[in-house]
């Protein structure tokens, strides 16, 4: 905090000391040991503080900071409010991403971030397949690791055994939906194993339009195969995978419909291209 008259600035939760936070610095035991209030803003602190003995040095700063700001000129103007940034600055406006950054614990990037995390991709598409890549998913295979007795066959070909690589789309069942969504966006032969589709998608198509649209196909198909297997394990009717291309179809062009609406022209033939791949 930025202090002035610290009338909005709270004495005990504000950093607006170079000692940082000082309740941090001295517990509850703090507010008794001073005699002020946990709810007290600088202003009412300063204005009604009565010096003290202290025998520890953190209370003795503690006042010092107190009669330091007391005997400043008095400023009737308000109290700011500063957003860290990097290299430890402060500003007063506030930006997301480097809070962001700044509350988190940061990775080097993956290799595979720019065919999960892009622009126009749905939210919840993202997520899952984000999970997926983690191979977080609660497939067969590591339903199996918590508990022998689960169910790990695959729910859509009742055959192989449940994992990532076979959900998506090893399995004929998702093999046939995954080629039947994304006929015609691709001329050279379609990959449908794990590692090698999760590489085209970051090096994309010949252009931004189809490598969005393969992109999107991707994370849908990924999100309705995965659907389907969880409506299947509680034991609703089951889909066709004519039925799931069709659903497929209808959302991508809403997609796209909705994409179109925007002031960008980005994607203003990603509708033309999608007809004519069908």
């Amino acid at each position: 905090m930025e202090v002035h008259n610290g009338a909005t600035t709270s004495f005990w939760f504000d950093q607006w000391s170079h000692l940082g936070i000082l309740f941090n610095l001295t517990g509850e035991r703090g507010c008794i040991d001073l005699g002020i209030s946990i709810n007290t803003t600088v202003e009412k602190a300063v204005q009604s503080y009565r010096r003290r003995r202290h025998r520890t040095s953190v209370l003795v700063q503690i006042e010092q900071e107190i009669l330091r700001f007391r005997a400043l000129d008095p400023d009737s103007s308000d109290d700011i409010c500063l957003w860290k940034r990097e290299n430890n600055e402060f500003r007063p406006s506030f930006l997301a991403s480097p809070t962001w950054n700044l509350t988190r614990v940061q990775a080097p990037p993956v290799s595979w971030f720019k065919g999960i995390w892009f622009k126009e991709a749905t939210p919840k598409f993202s997520f899952l397949t984000w999970l997926a890549a983690h191979d977080r998913l609660a497939t067969g295979d590591r339903l199996l690791r918590w508990n022998p007795q689960a169910v790990s066959t695959c729910g859509l070909c009742n055959s192989a055994t449940e994992s990532r690589d076979h959900l998506f789309f090893e399995c004929p069942f998702s093999g046939e939906v995954w080629r039947g969504t994304v006929r015609g966006l691709i001329s050279t032969t379609l990959p449908v194993r794990w590692s090698v589709l999760l590489q085209r998608l970051v090096t994309g198509l010949q252009d931004r339009t189809a490598t969005f649209l393969f992109r999107y196909c991707f994370q849908a198909a990924a999100y309705a195969l995965w659907q389907e297997r969880n409506t299947r394990r509680v034991g609703e009717t089951p889909h066709s995978p004519a039925r799931l291309i069709f659903f497929l179809d209808k959302l991508i062009r809403n997609r796209i419909s909705s994409l179109r609406r925007r002031r960008s022209n980005i994607h203003e033939k990603a509708m033309e291209m999608w007809f004519g791949s069908r």
